[in-house]
């Protein structure tokens, strides 16, 4: 008998793309599923959205809760999860019709632990550029995780991604705070023993201006902050063999936020990004340039600008920011770059 997968969807009201999301996970080749749908306090339709669906396939389970974030929706989902496997789709996104037997069959075959696909990047209706090399590679746990810092060919998104449910024993998503995938995937693949890639996208990652990323508040990047600074310190000695990719995570990530600060003038994360600048200024001055050549040409630019004066440096990077986002609106660059 075939492996049951577990599919969790936190919902919060995304009732203008729920029905989309929903279907493209009901209509999957593979059919032993779970769908369970986390009502998370929605104040719209998406609620009594889900309750219909329900009606319609006895594979869904509602739940509904309280608003907790998508940390607390996906954790009250895996305390009843009856899966062998763990998978997640967002709300406001959608899946081929054969992601999850792409996914199962990528695990089942190379008896790996994790299994991952590529993502079509959707802004205004428009696809823009992905991985599509149709390339399988299996990875140790070392490997694995060097990628998941260089974040290229792996990024740390849940949704593209299926788990043995055994790696989540004891574990969670940090509640109160965005970004929550970053803090956890890395811990997932820790766990691994084998990680198999397939790099041909099956999932379409819509990129919305009022997303959790799209909002440019205090919370989410004093949040961003200190979960890259926490994930860097726990690395940090750990695995001797990726402390220079570590060591590289941090600084692309404080490059971003640098940028993003610049951009939007966010002079309130102005103060807590200069507290964290002063473990970045170790970071440069322990691995220098081997850091720096690995960066694309509009990283360096801004890696430049920031280190050479990170309060008047502002000004410059903003102007790049934005071209540099109009260039990625127009197709010419992605998030799998």
């Amino acid at each position: 008998m075939s492996k049951l997968i577990s599919v969790i969807v936190p919902v919060y009201n995304v009732e203008k793309y729920l029905e989309k999301c929903v279907s493209s996970i009901v209509n999957q080749t593979y059919k032993n599923l779970e769908i369970m749908l986390v009502d998370d306090g929605s104040t719209d339709s998406s609620g009594k959205m889900c309750d219909e669906f329900a009606k319609k396939d006895d594979r869904i389970k509602v739940i509904h809760k309280p608003n907790g974030g998508l940390s607390d929706a996906r954790n009250s989902a895996l305390k009843i999860a009856k899966g062998d496997y763990i998978g997640f789709v967002d709300s406001d996104d959608y899946i081929a019709d054969d992601m999850f037997e792409t996914l199962c069959d990528l695990m089942e075959d190379n008896n790996s632990d994790i299994s991952i696909v590529s993502f079509y990047e959707i802004y205004n209706n428009k696809l823009i550029g992905v991985r599509d090399s149709k390339e399988l590679e299996n990875m140790t746990k070392l490997e694995a995780m060097k990628e998941l810092l260089i974040d290229s060919k792996i990024q740390s998104y849940a949704w593209n991604k299926l788990f043995k449910r055994e790696l989540f024993d004891g574990l969670e998503f940090p509640t109160g705070k965005n970004f929550e995938d970053i803090a956890t995937t890395l811990l997932l693949f820790e766990r691994a023993n084998k990680v198999t890639l397939l790099e041909e996208p099956k999932y379409y990652y819509l990129r919305r201006d009022d997303s959790i990323v799209g909002v440019r508040n205090y919370k989410t990047y004093t949040d961003y902050l200190e979960v890259i600074y926490d994930k860097y310190l726990y690395l940090k000695g750990k695995y001797p063999e990726i402390e220079e990719y570590n060591a590289y995570n941090y600084l692309i990530n404080m490059i971003w936020v640098y940028s993003i600060i610049s951009a939007f003038d966010l002079d309130e994360v102005f103060t807590k990004y200069k507290e964290n600048y002063k473990l970045l200024e170790e970071i440069i001055k322990e691995y220098g340039e081997s850091l720096t050549s690995k960066l694309d040409n509009y990283n360096k630019a801004i890696f430049y600008m920031l280190t050479l004066d990170v309060d008047a440096s502002r000004a410059p990077v903003k102007t790049l920011y934005r071209v540099y986002k109009e260039k990625r609106n127009n197709g010419e660059f992605s998030l799998q770059i």
